[in-house]
């Protein structure tokens, strides 16, 4: 009998085990399989590669370090040329990059904005990641601009933007974010008004855009990485996708930047002492990868994150991302925090007044419109153009809209805090 029940408490144990063991295995993170880059080269954008621009040195820059830094995936890019077709290149990178530099590449007549991202999309496989340089003018085919000059500025707040935005939706049901960044070039050449008039530009500045699409986990990963990029400096940032649910979760450090008497329990606090002469300070974790990077910077968060508490006193006292911290300070299992989260923020309690009370700390969802103030609707003034792009604000509204959701906050983390 005992020789059973001995076996039987074998079994359980090794039962408890092996469910202990499959809870704490974690789902293997989504690895970038590869990374095309897809050039456009409609006749619109001939101007960047002309002469000694941002543009022709910006973006083989880019090329080279996604292609040579380890981090952004050891696959050599897939490079395209798109217009009204998808066009691959066979050579190497360096190849691409001399072409672009030295020869005319944007010959092609026109093409359309819409049709161009349906082409992407069908060549992006799950773990991929689309890179697409454009100058992004939401126009009509030349032949149908002939039967009307007008149809590009009557139609773009209807029709264009209806189908840059069914696109989108269609991409965006098969998981399949989009991040947008806008960068300022000079341009040297003809720019086609949306009447496909020319006008002659001599180095006036004038935006480009560069597309990463692809699952979402992944282009918020490659977000970040170019993010750390040292060339990487957008003047728009524009997420589409990455966020859908209010971030609510956190990790509460044990030891770093403790100050006062507390303990943590259950990711909130207990026992806490604090008073204005003997303040308590404690640190939590919180992934914001699902944020543009202008929204989820440190600066930006001190200004707009909004606090309130019920029966006590608090501050924020510090926003830093996880990057920074000197993991030498930090416990084994507060090490692990870092790597599952981009920011740390830390919070002071002055006063606590009952046995129960609660933080609250919320990021209004508000989305950046200053994309707005790079469209415009008349082109045809030749003062009107730098730094202008025709019918922008109708092309990012039609993004945005396929992307939409009900949410109130991009974060709202509630710390419960015991006396």
């Amino acid at each position: 009998m005992k020789k059973y029940f001995y076996l039987f408490a074998l079994l359980i144990a090794a039962l408890s085990c092996s469910k202990k063991e499959h809870k704490e295995e974690k789902e293997p993170d989504k690895q970038i399989g590869k990374v095309n880059f897809f050039m456009e080269t409609s006749a619109s954008m001939a101007g960047y590669f002309n002469g000694s621009t941002e543009f022709v040195k910006d973006i083989p820059n880019l090329l080279v370090d996604i292609e040579g830094k380890e981090s952004f995936g050891k696959a050599p890019l897939k490079l395209y040329y798109v217009a009204d077709s998808l066009t691959p290149y066979s050579g190497s990178t360096k190849d691409f990059i001399r072409e672009i530099s030295t020869t005319k590449v944007a010959n092609e007549k026109s093409s359309e904005m819409h049709k161009i991202l349906e082409m992407i999309a069908s060549k992006t496989d799950s773990n991929d990641i689309s890179l697409f340089v454009s100058d992004c003018i939401l126009s009509y085919p030349d032949n149908v601009i002939k039967t009307n000059s007008e149809i590009n500025k009557q139609k773009a707040p209807g029709e264009l933007k209806a189908l840059v935005k069914s696109t989108f939706l269609k991409l965006k049901r098969d998981n399949i974010s989009a991040s947008l960044y806008g960068f300022n070039s000079a341009f040297f050449g003809n720019y086609y008004t949306y009447q496909n008039a020319k006008l002659k530009l001599d180095g006036q500045e004038r935006p480009y855009y560069l597309w990463v699409i692809g699952n979402k986990e992944l282009v918020s990963k490659f977000n970040k990485k170019l993010a750390d990029l040292n060339n990487f400096k957008p003047v728009l940032d524009l997420n589409f996708g990455l966020f859908d649910k209010t971030i609510d979760d956190f990790e509460t450090f044990f030891t770093y930047e403790r100050e006062g008497e507390w303990e943590p329990k259950d990711k909130g606090i207990s026992n806490l002492q604090a008073s204005k002469k003997k303040p308590a300070s404690f640190a939590i974790a919180v992934d914001l990868s699902a944020l543009p990077n202008s929204i989820s910077a440190p600066d930006y968060l001190n200004r707009h994150l909004k606090t309130s508490s019920e029966n006590l006193d608090f501050k924020i006292k510090n926003i830093l991302l996880t990057k920074d911290l000197d993991k030498s300070k930090l416990k084994p299992r507060e090490k692990e925090f870092l790597e599952n989260n981009t920011h740390v923020i830390v919070i002071e309690v002055s006063d606590i007044y009952k046995d129960n009370a609660n933080i609250d700390i919320k990021l209004p969802l508000v989305y950046d419109n200053g994309y707005k103030a790079m469209s415009i609707m008349d082109d045809r003034n030749l003062d009107s153009i730098p730094g202008k792009t025709f019918a922008f604000e109708h092309l990012i509204d039609g993004v945005r809209e396929a992307y939409e959701n009900s949410n109130d906050n991009f974060v709202h983390i509630s710390i419960p805090v015991k006396k």
